[in-house]
């Protein structure tokens, strides 16, 4: 197989690989910095790195891991923050394009609204490389994204098993063009259709914000009082669903009589903690570690000529309040 081939791979959740990384980031192996970029294909690239927007904490600690690596490997990294916000991201691909940078490392808010970037840096032959969200058209090297259908599927089989399988159930849902908003409705949606018929989802469009969560949540507990569960799309939103239940007196712990069982996505420590704290029951795990870990990694494979994984899926983990302290939960990982 040469380094033209393509082979998709599906990872369970690279915790392994993540420490493995962290060793060597902190001298594991006897092995100093200089070394490891030394011996890194990768050192002296210019790496341009568009990110989703920097004021969720899954994003940051993506950022800030791939931030790691790259000094680690000797690469020069500009991170451009997208704010979530197709149209910024739009003018910071094509001033990126006009920089040539050696890399561009994309993680599209919409990626539909950004193929003329994408075609530009087609045009450039600069290596692309994506995450989480792919454009219907153009080429790149490699695909690094989480399962989010499956991690929808699991989200609604935890909101099943906290609500006896029926009931009204609020889906606080991401930005509508959003890949991933796209995918965990998608999976969480047909897990429901088929295998729990007696509940009934009304889905708020809340745009990954808690301000919007908040605001929807306490409209829809007007409509109708009698929800028995509520599942968001990211656990920033979390932030605004248990203001909202506050704000209606709603918000009971865990356990108490007249809870409202919450479930998150990202295992944020904000949302690790929340479990511990009784107001969020679960979240679906997304490690932002081994993402950043594999698509620095199918960078250097590019460079030196090895076979690329093109796409990498990362499986959900379920955090649940008997293992939020598990070391593998990279909200544990995070100071």
């Amino acid at each position: 197989m040469d380094a033209n081939d393509t082979m998709k791979t599906t990872r369970r959740t690279f915790l392994q690989l993540a420490a493995g990384v962290a060793a060597l980031g902190a001298g594991g192996l006897g092995m100093p910095l200089s070394a490891l970029a030394e011996d890194s294909v990768l050192k002296g690239k210019n790496l341009a790195y568009i990110a989703f927007g920097l004021q969720y904490e899954y994003q940051v600690t993506l950022v800030d891991h791939v931030k790691k690596l790259a000094a680690e490997k000797g690469m020069n990294i500009s991170v451009y923050d997208g704010k979530g916000d197709p149209s910024t991201q739009t003018t910071q691909l094509l001033d990126v394009v006009s920089k040539q940078p050696d890399i561009i490392l994309l993680n599209p808010v919409d990626a539909k609204l950004l193929q003329g970037g994408v075609r530009k840096a087609n045009e450039s032959k600069i290596p692309l490389f994506m995450l989480e969200n792919l454009p219907p058209e153009g080429d790149w090297i490699a695909y690094n994204t989480f399962d989010d259908v499956a991690g929808g599927a699991a989200a609604a089989d935890a909101v099943a098993k906290l609500t006896n399988g029926k009931g009204l159930v609020l889906e606080v849902r991401g930005a509508i063009g959003s890949g991933q908003s796209e995918k965990r409705y998608k999976g969480f949606h047909d897990q429901m259709a088929a295998k729990y018929p007696d509940i009934k989802i009304e889905t708020l469009k809340a745009e990954w914000t808690a301000d919007n969560a908040q605001t929807l949540t306490v409209d829809a507990f007007t409509r109708d009082p009698n929800v028995a569960a509520i599942w968001a799309h990211n656990d920033e939103m979390i932030r605004g669903v248990v203001s909202a239940l506050r704000q209606i007196d709603r918000l009971k712990l865990a356990g108490e009589e007249g809870h409202v069982p919450v479930i998150g996505f990202d295992g944020t420590p904000l949302g690790l903690q929340r479990i511990r704290e009784g107001t969020q029951d679960a979240d679906v795990g997304q490690n932002p570690f081994s993402m950043g870990s594999s698509i620095i990694g199918e960078m250097e494979n590019h460079f030196a000529n090895k076979p690329v994984n093109r796409e990498t899926l990362i499986q959900p983990v379920m955090i649940w309040k008997e293992n939020v302290d598990s070391k593998e939960n990279w909200g544990n990982m995070v100071k």
